[in-house]
């Protein structure tokens, strides 16, 4: 997939995706197969993901360990109707059947659901990140598509 992303260039975007554990794992051996993001304000990935992008996936701490390629693509306003709907219909794909998951979502305004292909592992890098976001959106995967080649 490394040398797929870096034939694509400019014509795919690219994301870098912070992720804790089990989470991370989960993606890996392919028992997450939908990625959520929640906020209060629209921030990427919400209407910046598309499908056929690619997310690197950076453990929260450490080192680029894996990449995968955005599949379907699905921006939510929320309510609580609309929190328990995504509940029912994507909590096991999320991985994230626990009451502690959703209600710490609760008064989140926003939600992006992505659909995770091809999970990949990759030779971990490091990348420059000090902030405390957990996903940074670049221009377009030439920006970092040298690193992974």
């Amino acid at each position: 997939m490394t040398e797929q992303l870096a034939l694509d260039g400019p014509e795919v975007g690219l994301h870098l995706a912070i992720f804790i554990e089990p989470f991370l794992s989960a993606v890996l051996d392919g028992r997450k197969t939908i990625e959520s993001r929640f906020g209060v304000h629209r921030r990427p990935p919400y209407n910046s993901v598309r499908p056929n992008d690619y997310i690197l996936l950076k453990r929260s701490g450490g080192p680029v360990v894996g990449l995968v390629q955005a599949g379907a693509t699905d921006f939510y306003q929320l309510s609580p109707t609309v929190l328990a709907d995504l509940r029912d219909r994507f909590a096991e794909q999320l991985f994230a059947t626990d009451d502690e998951f959703w209600d710490s979502r609760s008064e989140k305004q926003y939600a992006t659901l992505i659909e995770l292909e091809d999970p990949t592992e990759i030779e971990p890098f490091t990348v420059p990140k000090k902030d405390r976001q957990g996903w940074v959106t670049f221009e377009r995967a030439g920006d970092l598509a040298p690193l992974l080649v």
